[in-house]
């Protein structure tokens, strides 16, 4: 993420997250941070927000492709949190955002939460901060006003804490991470004053870039490919800010990987790039930066992170892979030395057709020998070599019984790779569904998978029960379907927090699951369609034109206690939606079995 790119985002995510409550920190997976915000209308306190709007604020820092954007999809918990990361709930739970403050030359982003009212009051004095409406509560937690613990400050906010109040700061960093500081107010972070070259000093600038941090290192790799005017008129939208920033997709039917590295699935910045760099790839821009940074960021993080997910769980199936492959080479090796002992038979029938020749007792290092049918003086002879402790005979003998071993071997050798070539099927497989479930792409994109493969491997290789059924959409997504109550139940175990589940509204009906990599994946219109059509052909409303569906994600659907088998209630509905019943979808989307033939289940 450029610095001016980061600046952008930042400068539109102020006035959407300042007022906000942060609720909870998260890691949904190793390097992603996720805070959740509840972003309460104005005037209401923190207990009245249950109907307010959440987000998640998700950060990958590193030091090669950081990233920062905000979530509209809450994504999973992930794994246990770590002691960081509870630190951070330590002193950020409850509290309200009151400012930020953007560093743009090290691209962090400060945001001052609430604490201690006498630091408040003081910055107040110094910067614009968030206050609350009249006769509107602060909304702080409890623990707002006590002070942090001195293992928790540097020696020298210990010092200026004696003499002055320290404010409460989130530094998120996109080299280093999330930190929690307490700052004195005299020492609270400012915005830089940027320094632009003239358009004399530009070359120079280049020359001496580490002087001017605004030449960030992607708009030093763009401005020698624009010509002068294009140059200028570049430095100055950047400098004046606004205007639209620019998404890239690659071309229509390329990979985005290549082989031994990868490719980027998207670009963003905040200029548009020339065609050197654009490579071809289509060209999307707009105003809605926080829009364009969120798909930007379910791309290169979310789906990154789905990725590695998806080869930690294949990573022991790798391992035997290597292994079944490294035995079937040593099998060939011995199949080589096998077929080795095999040929001596030949020598054997060769000594015994002019055993004749020679005593009984006779020893020599080698014979040169015709065939056993002599033929012409031209025919070639042959050397065999003789062991000298044994007679003609006895060499004879051990030929044979050598040429017998290599066949028992060869015969033995079949059977071992037979098993060994069956188990690497099966592995291979396995990898396959583990690797395809993780990314989850969407069939018909050109370079993927077909749409049977991609949705089997959305299963993650879970056995498939007999109560549910499988579905494929036209777009690659999985759609589990319960036969009946227990179907119902037993689909949604098979389900991830962030898939989609759906009911037909006002009756009794089957459950329908759409399966997805992560929580923020889109799910295309048509599938939503045809999985509320199939929900729908299994329900009260089979019979109807149009039937109206109930969408919501599966972590939002509770049972029932008390209540009948599969009966289950939504916390929060995702949306509401009518459909076209056709009922032929329940033929035309059962996945293909490896005989050619359909079936729900899998199974003939």
């Amino acid at each position: 993420m450029d610095a001016h790119l980061f600046s952008r985002f930042c400068e539109e995510l102020a006035p959407r997250i300042i007022g906000g409550w942060l609720e909870k920190v998260q890691e949904p997976a190793p390097g992603l941070l996720a805070f959740n915000i509840n972003l309460a209308a104005r005037g209401q306190s923190y207990g009245q927000a249950g109907g307010s709007r959440k987000c998640q604020l998700c950060l990958r820092a590193a030091r090669k492709e950081p990233f920062l954007f905000l979530s509209r999809s809450r994504l999973a918990a992930g794994r246990a949190p770590s002691a960081p990361v509870m630190r951070l709930r330590k002193y950020l739970a409850g509290h309200r955002i009151l400012a930020t403050v953007c560093c743009f030359s090290r691209r962090r982003l400060w945001l001052l939460v609430g604490g201690e009212a006498a630091a408040e009051e003081a910055l107040r004095r110094q910067m614009v901060l968030w206050s609350p409406a009249e006769g509107e509560e602060d909304g702080l937690s409890p623990e707002s006003g006590a002070q942090p613990d001195m293992a928790d400050m540097t020696p020298e906010s210990g010092e200026a804490a004696e003499r002055e109040p320290l404010a409460t700061w989130l530094l998120l960093d996109l080299r280093e991470g999330a930190s929690v500081r307490f700052l004195p107010v005299s020492r609270s972070p400012q915005e830089e004053s940027l320094r632009w070259p003239e358009p004399g000093e530009l070359e120079e600038a280049l020359a001496h870039w580490r002087d001017w941090p605004v030449l960030t290192p992607a708009l030093r790799r763009a401005l020698p490919l624009y010509d002068e005017l294009d140059r200028q008129a570049l430095l100055e939208d950047l400098r004046l800010g606004g205007g639209d920033v620019f998404y890239y997709t690659p071309p229509d039917g390329e990979a985005e990987e290549k082989a031994g590295s990868e490719r980027p699935s998207c670009r963003i910045a905040a200029w548009p790039l020339p065609d050197a760099l654009a490579q071809g790839w289509h060209e999307e821009q707009g105003e809605d930066i926080l829009g364009l940074v969120e798909k930007a960021g379910q791309k290169l993080v979310l789906e990154k992170a789905a990725r590695d997910a998806a080869g930690a769980a294949a990573l022991p199936l790798s391992r035997r892979l290597r292994k079944l492959e490294q035995l079937l080479a040593k099998l060939d090796e011995e199949e080589q030395r096998l077929l080795g002992m095999c040929a001596a038979r030949e020598d054997g029938l060769l000594l015994q057709a002019w055993l004749w020749r020679w005593p009984a007792d006779f020893r020599a290092p080698e014979l040169v020998l015709p065939p056993p049918d002599e033929g012409d003086g031209d025919t070639p002879r042959k050397t065999v070599k003789l062991d000298m402790r044994r007679s003609v005979r006895d060499n004879m003998e051990r030929l044979f019984h050598t040429a017998r071993r290599g066949q028992r071997g060869l015969e033995h050798l079949a059977e071992r790779r037979a098993v060994l070539r069956a188990e690497l099927a099966t592995v291979q497989a396995a990898r396959q569904e583990a690797l395809l479930g993780g990314i989850g792409h969407a069939a018909g994109e050109a370079g993927k998978p077909d749409r049977n493969t991609v949705a089997l491997g959305a299963l993650r290789g879970a056995a498939l029960p007999r109560n549910v059924q499988l579905f494929v959409s036209d777009d690659g997504f999985a759609l589990l379907r319960g036969r009946d109550a227990k179907g119902n139940i037993a689909a949604r175990k098979l389900a991830a927090a962030h898939d989609i589940w759906l009911h037909t509204d006002g009756g009794p009906g089957s459950h329908v699951i759409i399966r997805r990599a992560h929580a923020g994946q889109e799910v295309p219109e048509r599938t939503l369609d045809q999985a509320g059509a199939l929900a729908a052909c299994k329900s009260w409303q089979k019979d109807a034109a149009r039937a109206r569906i109930l969408y919501a994600e599966v972590r939002h659907i509770r049972s029932m206690r008390g209540a009948g088998t599969g009966t289950v209630r939504m916390d929060k509905i995702l949306y509401s939606r009518e459909v076209p019943v056709d009922a032929s979808l329940e033929t035309r989307l059962l996945p293909e079995s490896p005989a050619g033939k359909t079936d729900g289940t899998g199974r003939d």
